[in-house]
């Protein structure tokens, strides 16, 4: 699934735009939050390949339909999983003028909209089962959803966290989820569990992430009053409104190829989201957990955010579409050596949702640099007419299967893209050129990289071993990427190796 937007604890703060060149606060701040990038990136990349791992080894053993039962059970407990947080973490977050007390008291809203929440799962899990045909499915969405109110103990103290910027504690935190998540997925497997070792998988993530959080930074509780928390509760209600016009947004197409076309065709579209986004869903991790702490510091400060978004944006997508271009241009092979014969049909589906994919790493910042100055009400209804249009494309696109609905990801994105970006760099003075050169040296180096596999699958011979194609089409891909910008675009690198490397000599990090 896709990572959720934040919203800023002043929706409707009308700031002044500041033409100063970034201070000296600015800039200092602006190096710990690479700093906190690194090491929450690090963490999150080492995870991954943990994640890889395991999802290669349950799709190998785990039919399509058993992931397909999965994918409808996720489907509700996203909801439960936005609904039950209630933006209270954001809250604790982006207002600092909170009492203790009243911050136990949201401790306290947190556990019981966790609870609240999974009573009313076991209520809807039954009518859920009739909905998507499957009887299988509303034991795991009440398995599923243990998860919720085991979470909903950490919300509040996760956003502590992260407001006292200790993300390399929070990146290690979340290496632990990815090991004893695929330590126990595998455990369940060996067992014979089949798709139940995904849910035992799931719930042993949560409580890992919950103990090690309350582990380092456990917080009292209190009983909720009305009159002392009106204020952050309003705020919080209006997140929970932007989060879940993107929830809609983002789980229609799980939906309707659900109901539509069955639990087997949604297990092949669901392994296909999870290959392509996977690289893409770290990134938006990373930006959720690490940029709206910084951002907060300085929303009228405009020269600093520019300076932010296109430092970061110019360093990530260096990262970001080469790995998500590529992965469109192997997928083929990809599958066949990762997955097997039996998942073919997910090929042109992880072609698609890996253009998208490349075409969301490049937009990725703007979602949080509006809600940070004031332009949260601009988001949401955005978001509410994307989530609108594309339900509709979904179930237009079904017609052709799941080919159908993959491919309206990337026609539709950019028309709901553009506008967040044409009003972020209108909000903080930001030219359009200017954002355009911090994307173009990844562009340019994977548009020659593109360029050198179609002419290398071209001459390879076709009797080779399907495993030694994939991986001479990786070092060719990775070769040419690299030498284009060593060859091109040899200041952009220098200028972002000697930002991240400030970044590590900073010694007032706290860990």
């Amino acid at each position: 699934m896709v990572s959720q937007p934040v919203s800023s604890a002043n929706p409707q703060k009308t700031l002044v735009a500041t033409v100063s060149k970034p201070t000296a606060a600015s800039v200092r701040v602006g190096t710990r939050m690479i700093h906190a990038i690194a090491w929450t990136g690090a963490a999150i990349w080492a995870t991954q390949l943990i994640t890889w791992g395991y999802m290669i080894m349950v799709a190998r053993m785990l039919a399509p339909s058993d992931y397909g039962l999965i994918g409808m059970a996720n489907i509700p407990l996203g909801f439960l999983t936005i609904a039950s947080q209630f933006g209270v973490g954001y809250a604790v977050i982006t207002m600092p003028d909170l009492t203790p007390y009243q911050v136990s008291q949201l401790n306290t809203v947190s556990v019981l909209c966790g609870l609240m929440l999974f009573t009313i799962s076991c209520f809807v899990a039954y009518p859920l089962g009739y909905f998507f045909r499957t009887p299988d499915l509303p034991m795991v969405i009440i398995a599923l959803s243990l998860g919720v109110v085991i979470t909903s103990f950490k919300t509040i103290p996760d956003a502590l966290l992260q407001r006292e910027f200790r993300f390399k504690l929070l990146g290690q935190i979340q290496a632990v989820q990815a090991i004893g998540y695929g330590f126990a997925a595998a455990i369940g497997l060996l067992l014979g569990a089949g798709y139940w070792s995904l849910v035992i998988a799931s719930l042993t993530d949560a409580t890992l992430s919950t103990l090690l959080t309350l582990y380092s930074r456990r917080y009292a509780f209190a009983w909720p009053k009305l009159e002392d928390l009106r204020g952050s509760l309003v705020f919080s209600t209006y997140i929970l409104g932007l989060r879940v016009a993107w929830y809609c947004n983002s789980n229609a197409d799980f939906a309707v190829a659900g109901r539509v076309l069955g639990q087997a065709a949604l297990g092949s579209y669901n392994i296909a989201w999870n290959i392509a986004q996977q690289p893409l869903q770290k990134l938006t991790d990373l930006v959720q957990r690490v940029v709206p702490s910084y951002f907060s510091n300085f929303q009228s400060d405009y020269a600093a955010l520019r300076e932010y978004v296109l430092t970061l944006t110019a360093a990530l997508s260096l990262l970001t579409l080469p790995a998500t271009l590529g992965l469109a241009a192997v997928a083929d092979e990809l599958v066949a050596v990762a997955l097997g014969p039996k998942w073919i049909n997910a090929v042109p589906v992880l072609r698609m949702l890996a253009l998208w994919a490349a075409a969301r790493s490049i937009t990725s910042f703007f979602t949080p640099l509006l809600n940070a100055t004031g332009e949260s009400r601009f988001v949401m209804w955005n978001h509410m007419l994307s989530a609108l249009c594309f339900t509709a494309a979904f179930y237009l696109g079904s017609r052709w299967g799941i080919v159908g609905i993959a491919v309206v990801w990337p026609v539709l994105h950019p028309f709901f893209a553009v506008p967040l970006c044409f009003r972020a760099c209108k909000q903080i003075n930001l030219r359009w050129r200017r954002y355009w050169a911090s994307v173009r040296p990844a562009l340019s180096a994977s548009a020659v990289m593109l360029v050198c596999l179609a002419l290398f699958k071209k001459a390879l011979l076709s009797s080779s071993p399907i495993y030694l194609r994939l991986a001479a089409e990786m070092i060719t891909g990775a070769g040419t990427y690299c030498l284009t910008l060593l060859v091109l675009h040899r200041g952009e690198l220098r200028r972002a190796y000697h930002l991240f490397r400030s970044a590590t000599s900073l010694n007032q990090i706290v860990s």
